[in-house]
């Protein structure tokens, strides 16, 4: 099971709809079996289920539930489940300081190989938080590589190379971690876009896809929807450049042959 954790510490910047199409693109298109984890306390990802009351990630992370089963819910996309967050990932970081912070670590990585003897799903994602708290960590220890959204501005270009460095210091815990690639959201054609564009090719530590997701009010619109902008707007300039970009990674990622 490939998984794949969707992170930067900048907030804004599109994890949530990265997380979102990708795995909505993954389930209909690719026909894989596709996991979407919600490990952000604010519970975006999460709106595209039905409201309700869900026990979530934080039961997991804090030992509540050992089952995976127990935790994640259908949507209404054929293919595609979920394990929703809620606003007590908030506490955990605090949690997690007097007690066992190891464990917390261990749990994502821990449903995950459960899940692989299950032959459970084909593809895991994880929309993670604009920080390394603890359910972060836990996400990224699972993970087989990280995907890093950015605006094409030069506060997202210059941050991005720390937030590799950070990645990277977890390799003792994790030798295989790796970033899969930068992915630039809400490009428009500008100079200052260009320039930050060619700064990040030219000069990031990491692969910057090919791709890149241009803007469009249907992405916002479709958050207010409460559906991928897939759904939303399936043919809108976003969501035809969320499926070529899902097409980049499963070839560069060896999913697919070209």
């Amino acid at each position: 099971m490939r998984t794949f954790a969707i992170v930067n510490r900048k907030g804004g910047v599109g994890k949530t709809t990265t997380a979102v199409n990708l795995a909505y693109v993954l389930a209909t298109s690719c026909q894989q079996r596709v996991l979407l984890v919600d490990a952000d306390g604010q519970a975006n990802a999460t709106q595209i289920l039905p409201k309700g009351e869900y026990a979530g990630l934080g039961a997991l992370l804090r030992g509540y539930v050992m089952c995976y089963d127990e935790l994640t819910v259908h949507t209404d996309v054929e293919g595609l489940d979920m394990i929703p967050a809620a606003e007590d990932l908030w506490a955990l970081d605090l949690e997690a300081a007097g007690g066992d912070r190891n464990r917390v670590y261990r749990a994502i990585r821990d449903m995950r190989e459960a899940m692989e003897e299950d032959d459970a799903y084909d593809v895991m994602i994880i929309d993670c938080p604009p920080n390394l708290s603890a359910a972060c960590v836990s996400a990224i220890l699972a993970s087989d590589a990280v995907i890093i959204p950015v605006l094409s501005d030069a506060c997202s270009a210059t941050g991005v190379g720390e937030l590799i460095d950070q990645i990277a210091s977890m390799r003792s815990l994790h030798p295989g971690l790796r970033v899969s690639g930068i992915l630039i959201n809400q490009w428009h054609r500008s100079p200052v876009v260009e320039d930050s564009v060619a700064y990040l090719r030219e000069e990031s530590l990491a692969p910057v896809y090919d791709t890149v997701i241009r803007r469009t009010d249907k992405v916002p619109e479709s958050s207010w929807a409460r559906v991928a902008v897939q759904e939303y707007s399936p043919w809108c300039s976003a969501a035809r450049d969320y499926r070529a970009w899902v097409a980049e990674l499963l070839v560069k990622e060896g999913m697919i042959n070209e």
